[in-house]
């Protein structure tokens, strides 16, 4: 099973941050914890600065925050950390996503969206990060062996405004669907005070069925058809995840490109995946002004959510 896993060339590289090798074999809950507080407030922090000098944005002209992280638990949560580690106005009106696992990129942006609509003039930041090698949890199960083997750390966040833009993607509107059956499927549980990825075998079949509903829910609420999508910008979750997806929709190997590009360079990130697939979407000036993209994610719930934009 190792040498099946590890031999897998769907992921070439991932990307942790750990001070040492040793962090890979911490047992102790307590000192996960604490790595999980240092290492998720660093990305966090590193990810907004970013998102907000290229956006041309100063910290004190942010309104909003939506930050969503599965990894760990604090409390206070990121956003209230984040206030003053990256300078916002102690005005902030900040929201954290939490226990919605590797598909909560999208309800994140959702909120800011949403506050963006009550109060058209402001401008809101939505960060998604997650430090899952605190989450390491070793074992002889095939679930364990398959998540030790795909998840890594990464952080992204976006800036959005209620303004037209001639350079950025405005987005259209949200769609969410749960299965309360399929639950237990995809989850966190704790197990000797750590937290324990549990990923049963069905997670490729149940996200592409799941894939399959949110696209012809929210295609038919916009009058669209899957052939009208330009981009398609889905969840990294695995090999066999995307490969599902890709049967259920009908979508050729270009159409799937941007998301086994993001796992094949990054890993399965949980949440901030979508976001390292639309950046170097957008980096790579592959997107024309008129285009449409579907970012569809998909998590703990078993819940799949998905966000229509348009360039």
């Amino acid at each position: 099973l190792y040498q099946k896993v590890f031999a897998n060339e769907s992921i070439r590289e991932r990307r942790f941050e750990v001070d040492s090798l040793k962090d890979f074999l911490e047992d102790n809950p307590d000192a996960l914890n604490r790595r999980y507080e240092k290492s998720a407030l660093k990305l966090s922090g590193q990810s907004v600065s970013g998102a907000l000098m290229r956006a041309k944005v100063r910290p004190n002209a942010v309104s909003f925050l939506a930050s969503s992280t599965c990894t760990g638990y604090l409390c206070p949560g990121l956003s209230a950390r984040l206030v003053e580690a990256c300078g916002f106005n102690r005005a902030l009106r900040y929201v954290d996503v939490v226990g919605m696992g590797c598909g909560s990129a999208v309800p994140s942006i959702e909120q800011c969206f949403n506050y963006l609509l009550v109060h058209p003039q402001s401008k809101a930041i939505s960060v998604s990060t997650e430090v899952c090698s605190s989450a390491i949890y070793s074992g002889d199960s095939a679930d364990l062996v398959i998540s030790n083997a795909i998840f890594a750390d990464g952080s992204a966040a976006c800036v959005l405004e209620n303004v037209k833009s001639k350079t950025r993607p405005a987005i259209l509107g949200f769609e969410s669907i749960t299965y309360p059956e399929w639950r237990d499927a995809l989850k966190f549980t704790t197990q000797n005070g750590r937290l324990r990825n549990v990923l049963d075998k069905r997670v490729p079949e149940f996200a592409g069925r799941a894939a399959g509903d949110v696209v012809k829910s929210i295609l038919k609420r916009f009058s669209l058809r899957t052939s009208q999508m330009d981009h398609w910008i889905f969840h990294s979750g695995g090999q066999k995840v995307l490969d599902s997806i890709q049967k259920t929709l009908g979508l050729t190997g270009p159409e799937m490109a941007a998301s086994r590009g993001t796992l094949q360079k990054y890993g399965n990130l949980s949440s901030p995946s979508v976001l390292y697939t639309l950046h170097d979407l957008l980096a790579s000036g592959r997107s024309s002004r008129g285009e449409r993209g579907l970012i569809v994610t998909f998590g703990a719930g078993f819940a799949i959510h998905a966000c229509l934009i348009e360039f």
